[in-house]
């Protein structure tokens, strides 16, 4: 069952509000998530994907209309309890776009839907996951300073308390989220590939 939809802006909604109100066929939250929300996600695959000019915006349709089919059955299966809805939209949307780039030409212009959707899209997203925890790691190993790359592995691999790492390493706390905040700014920066 879905949630009671608040009446707030679609940009205000929580990831679980904007997909009630998906699903619900509310038109305003319906034109946000695909046009304004995930659509740099979506244009980043297709420009990847397609490297001749394609027009971006009937490619979404094509996506929304994928998602659309049988009021919103692939959408509803999205848990927030396995991944954030922007990791499982672009996950989605990349498998879309390549397989719609190599059977749409060649076939009647249809992409067959799978079958086993719900066990093909939670192998994606964990496939993805898997994926960037090992870029995470990689660029946390590029770290030059031995103290921050072992303080990093412990707040974003090992989800340490800051507390017991300011023990460890004899720092205030407030000096292990100083640390934490530079070291966030040089990851971001090693991970650009997947700022939105």
């Amino acid at each position: 069952m879905l949630p009671h939809l608040p009446n707030k802006p679609e940009s205000k909604l929580s990831d679980t509000e904007l997909l009630a109100a998906v699903c619900n066929n509310r038109q305003d939250a319906v034109v946000y998530m695909f046009y304004t929300k995930f659509l740099p996600i979506f244009q980043y695959h297709i420009f990847k994907l397609f490297p001749y000019k394609v027009d971006v915006k009937e490619l979404v349709n094509e996506f929304f209309l994928y998602l659309y089919e049988d009021g919103w059955r692939r959408l509803k299966t999205f848990s927030s309890q396995k991944s954030s809805l922007a990791t499982w939209m672009s996950v989605v949307s990349f498998r879309f776009f390549q397989k719609y780039k190599f059977t749409k030409i060649a076939s009647r212009g249809v992409v067959t839907p799978t079958e086993n959707w719900e066990d093909y899209v939670g192998e994606w997203v964990q496939s993805n996951d898997a994926g960037m925890m090992m870029d995470i790691k990689t660029a946390i190993e590029a770290i030059k300073n031995d103290r921050d790359r072992e303080i990093a592995r412990l707040i974003f691999i090992n989800d340490e308390k800051f507390e017991v790492i300011a023990d460890r390493f004899g720092l205030t706390t407030d000096y292990v989220y100083t640390v934490k905040n530079r070291l966030v700014k040089q990851l971001k920066e090693t991970l650009r590939c997947y700022r939105r």
